[in-house]
């Protein structure tokens, strides 16, 4: 049975920073739009089955109800909390019932979520956050069709995806954590509302993906020391407020940051980077572990998720003449 899993965070594109820079608010109709058109489009394109993940607003639902489309939708079955853990419980059971391709709207900070639940899944990501360094701008029918197509094995997986890298995180405590796109140090004591939003606290970021036309921390890196998602590197810059050399980064929609950096080094896919607190570790914008005087080891792997390009999808599509039929 040929099946696209569906989440989205409701979350996303939400947090504070949209109340501090010139973001605008990623509301839940427009979510739900997305949603629709992307299960429109997978259908279409011969998936037998959309797998809904549940989230506490329900937008998978609602955007599935008018579309009278019977036993092709399927509710996972479990219970919301209303955290992260319900992207990460969804993504496990995603993995066990091996959909061949999972549609997630969020920003980078859901695609870490789900990932730590199933770190090689096979993933559209589409941009619904607000710091969307990993995720795609993207149609959504055109998402929906790409996914659909791989589901209903009329296009290999291998031929239209790349495997992210991934950046491992072993803390002092013994657990360990994940991020996708950066994993920052920052002078604060608390997580607090988790964003990072102010420059001068920031003290170290390294970025697996440091692109310097992106949004967010990250944009700190690819100004400094650009890489991309095919480059088998990452990047670790040191940051100080009251360094000369100073690089203009927009760590938020619409609010560009003038960053003091100190050093600037390349970190090779495999070997292990380590770094001392204090201060409070943000994964890919958001702050999640108060570190103190202890050290953390970092080691850049590729064995990410395999990303879906969703364009050069419907190109492979197109070019092995999937499209056309006779009647």
């Amino acid at each position: 049975m040929s099946t696209v899993g569906l989440i989205a965070n409701p979350l996303a594109g939400k947090d504070v920073r949209r109340f501090v820079s010139a973001a605008s608010v990623n509301s839940d109709r427009n979510k739900i739009e997305i949603l629709k058109r992307c299960v429109l489009g997978a259908l279409d394109a011969g998936a037998e089955n959309i797998l809904l993940a549940p989230d506490f607003r329900n937008l998978s639902l609602r955007a599935v109800e008018s579309l009278n489309l019977g036993n092709k939708i399927i509710e996972m079955p479990i219970e919301i909390e209303g955290g992260r853990q319900d992207t990460t419980r969804a993504a496990d059971i995603f993995k066990e019932e091996k959909v061949e391709a999972i549609i997630s709207l969020g920003g980078d900070g859901t695609q870490r979520d789900l990932i730590s639940g199933w770190i090689d899944a096979p993933l559209l990501p589409i941009s619904t956050g607000t710091n969307n360094v990993f995720p795609f701008m993207v149609d959504p029918t055109v998402a929906g069709t790409a996914a659909g197509l791989i589901a209903a094995n009329k296009l290999k997986i291998e031929e239209v995806a790349r495997q992210a890298k991934v950046i491992h995180v072993e803390l002092p405590n013994g657990t360990k954590d994940l991020a996708l796109v950066d994993v920052v140090l920052v002078s604060e004591r608390l997580t607090g509302s988790r964003a990072v939003i102010k420059s001068d606290s920031i003290k170290r970021v390294i970025a697996a993906i440091a692109n310097p036309a992106s949004i967010g921390l990250a944009s700190i890196a690819g100004r400094s020391h650009p890489v991309y998602f095919d480059d088998d590197m990452a990047v670790s810059v040191s940051c100080d407020p009251h360094s000369t050399k100073r690089v203009t980064s927009p760590i938020m929609p619409g609010s560009v940051s003038d960053v003091g950096i100190t050093e600037i080094k390349q970190i090779e896919l495999g070997d292990t980077f380590s770094f001392k607190g204090p201060g409070v570790l943000a994964f890919d914008g958001e702050r999640d572990f108060v570190l103190g005087e202890e050290e953390v080891k970092i080691t850049v792997l590729r064995n990410g998720p395999r990303v879906i390009d969703p364009n050069y999808a419907i190109q492979t599509a197109a070019a092995n003449k999937v499209f056309l039929r006779e009647e």
